[in-house]
């Protein structure tokens, strides 16, 4: 059986455990608040999947990043929070821009993070991920009982020396038999070439024919602006700071 691995934890943890030290004196993630609650006017079926609307998010300690309101896709951008005796504040590497198809989009910038003298390469990113660095880990995916059929959106990408930005989409079912997590159905896109007006991104979701009669129980969504990101070492990423890509507009096409 097929299994779809969640090798880019390992990193996150200790890449996040170096910061251990100052968790005692934050707030855990899930004590943040996201000020002031704001309704969802977005129609498509990603929540806040249109990206039009930000909410601030702060630590308890007042260190606030901005994410996508709905609290359904997340950024990267907690790593700003982290305080100067952890070597913060890390990078905003994701944010709002009226540089738009339509309202507003996400900016996604690769940068860097510079961890006890080594500089590590941070993907502009948006999706069903949340850093938890108190917790020294990353929630990766949100519930999904459903079989979309495609991935629509909009996007530009400028990169910088040959860069290249990803889209990734894994739909899972967690084998309580083989204590492991069967994939059911993925997408992965990589874009290399400079497009300077948004563009129509259609993906067609391929279902393994192994477990057609499966329901997922998990989806996993990441748009990164630097596709080379090697998530079971991040000491070994490669990219290029400063490439950029612009995401809005994003939906699945259902049966």
């Amino acid at each position: 059986m097929k299994k779809f691995y969640y090798s880019f934890i390992i990193t996150i943890l200790a890449f996040v455990s170096l910061f251990v030290i100052v968790t005692s004196c934050r707030k855990y993630i899930d004590t943040t608040t996201v000020e002031p609650p704001i309704d969802l006017i977005c129609t498509l079926n990603i929540t806040g999947g249109c990206l039009d609307q930000w909410v601030s998010v702060n630590d308890g300690y007042d260190n606030i990043c901005m994410e996508p309101a709905g609290n359904y896709l997340r950024t990267l951008n907690y790593l700003y929070t982290l305080p100067a005796s952890a070597g913060g504040p890390g990078p905003i590497t994701t944010d709002s821009t009226s540089d738009s198809y339509s309202g507003k989009a996400a900016l996604l910038i690769t940068g860097t993070f510079t961890v006890q003298g080594t500089a590590l390469l941070i993907p502009g990113l948006v999706g069903t991920d949340s850093l938890d660095i108190p917790n020294s880990t990353i929630r990766l995916g949100k519930r999904c009982t459903t079989k979309p059929l495609r991935f629509n959106g909009y996007y530009k990408y400028q990169p910088i020396a040959g860069d290249s930005a990803m889209i990734s989409i894994v739909l899972s079912k967690y084998n309580i038999a083989a204590s492991k997590r069967d994939t059911i159905g993925f997408v992965k896109q990589i874009y290399k070439n400079i497009v300077n007006t948004y563009t129509p991104i259609d993906l067609p979701i391929l279902y393994d024919p192994d477990y057609i009669t499966y329901t997922p129980d998990t989806l996993t969504l990441l748009v990164c602006s630097s596709a080379g990101i090697n998530f079971s070492d991040l000491f070994t990423c490669k990219g290029q700071v400063g490439s950029k890509m612009w995401i809005d507009e994003i939906s699945f096409v259902m049966p």
